[in-house]
């Protein structure tokens, strides 16, 4: 009985270090570089703490959420060297210094993971798009949804 016991305790054990092995790395910071050949990243960046000119165009950008999904786009609201999620949560991502300390504006960040643009508000979406879809990359992506 003890050693049946024992036995049970063991793989119980042995379940507990696997699910570390496999969920601890997900607990440390992101890179930006994570969403290389994934995604396009738009990070809305401010000076201001109150983040009332990235908020502001988060609104905007966000009406377009359909081509925002088409073309693989995640928000990054960014202020004095931390990046936070749309909803203003801080998002678990190591400051990178691909994004100026003192700048209000926007960044577009392609799938390659270089600047495609760096623009002052207001954000204009639609120019946006357009700079994405005349880009290599983008234009395979609709010919082979096609």
């Amino acid at each position: 009985m003890a050693f049946l016991i024992i036995f049970l305790l063991m793989n119980i054990l042995k379940m507990i270090l696997v699910f570390c092995m496999v969920h601890i790395p997900s607990i440390e910071a992101q890179q930006l570089s994570d969403y290389k050949w994934k995604n396009r990243v738009v990070i809305l960046s401010d000076k201001d703490a109150d983040l009332k000119n990235a908020k502001m165009a988060v609104k905007v950008i966000s009406a377009y959420e359909k081509e925002l999904e088409n073309r693989d786009i995640i928000l990054f609201l960014h202020n004095n060297g931390t990046l936070y999620t749309t909803n203003s949560k801080v998002a678990n991502i190591k400051d990178t210094p691909i994004i100026p300390k003192d700048f209000t504006g926007y960044l577009l960040i392609g799938k390659d993971g270089g600047i495609k643009s760096k623009a002052p508000y207001p954000i204009e979406p639609k120019e946006i798009f357009t700079l994405i879809d005349g880009m290599p990359m983008r234009r395979a992506e609709m010919k082979s949804n096609n």
